[in-house]
């Protein structure tokens, strides 16, 4: 009998966390009228391909390597891969081809599978967005500049032929797959992705957001709870579950 009563007070204890955490660590979402008034302001907006940001995820492999060699997100270094380069504002700009960083294949591999994914996690999520057009891989390189390089031609090029006044570019930085299952795992999965919406008559952010985070179990953050629930995620669904909220937070959309 005492432990019956034990385990119910456990999980009524359990659930006021989970329902408090859900509360308190929401950031609220915007409201109708935020949503017209920036639609107003912001009447067309061209949604690029998911860029992919290599040397950020080299950055993240290369500290979790530092753990020990048997930890389970390192990886063995095998290619050197073309980096993309940008300017201060994230804006991507091209490649160098002269850098100096080594980079696993199927690291690389899996991070520009993880950029077709979110193209249609997007693409999902922004279905019936009137205001939002997206290019494709063809339609960008259609629309770069033949004599100039750099954010504020692209802009440009892009406000001039597609008459629009905001460009969104999301890059993704981290794209790491659970190793376990639903309800033990070894590693878990970690997403980190940026969101930026630019004005393409001064190249100026007129909205951002980042989403970059590694699940905990429920024992070491019970504020998350609500968030993941009670199992292992794998990484579709975290950046799934990150895009989702990243869209709804923003009143452009």
């Amino acid at each position: 009998m005492v432990n019956s009563w034990n385990k119910l007070l456990m999980l009524i204890f359990t659930a006021a966390v989970v329902l408090l955490a859900s509360c308190s660590s929401k950031q609220p979402l915007p409201t109708e009228e935020e949503k017209q008034a920036a639609k107003t302001q912001v009447p067309c907006i061209i949604a690029l391909p998911v860029m992919v940001d290599l040397k950020a995820d080299k950055a993240y492999r290369d500290q979790s390597a530092a753990k020990g060699p048997n930890s389970a997100l390192h990886m063995e270094l095998e290619l050197q891969e073309n980096m993309r380069r940008d300017d201060n504002s994230g804006f991507p700009l091209g490649t160098d081809p002269q850098s100096s960083d080594d980079l696993s294949f199927q690291t690389a591999a899996n991070l520009e599978k993880g950029a077709g994914y979110m193209d249609q996690l997007l693409q999902e999520a922004l279905t019936g967005t009137n205001n939002l057009r997206f290019l494709s891989q063809r339609q960008l390189t259609s629309l770069l500049p033949e004599t100039e390089i750099g954010q504020a031609a692209l802009l440009r090029s892009i406000r001039s032929k597609l008459k629009c006044n905001a460009v969104l570019v999301t890059t993704l930085s981290r794209y790491v797959q659970r190793i376990g299952g639903n309800y033990g795992v070894d590693s878990p999965a970690s997403v980190a992705f940026s969101m930026k919406l630019f004005d393409t008559s001064d190249a100026s952010v007129i909205w951002s957001a980042t989403f970059d985070e590694t699940q905990a179990s429920f024992m070491s953050n019970v504020m998350l709870a609500h968030k993941y629930g009670l199992k292992w995620l794998t990484v579709e669904e975290l950046v799934a579950l990150g895009v989702d909220e990243k869209v709804a937070q923003c009143p452009y959309f």
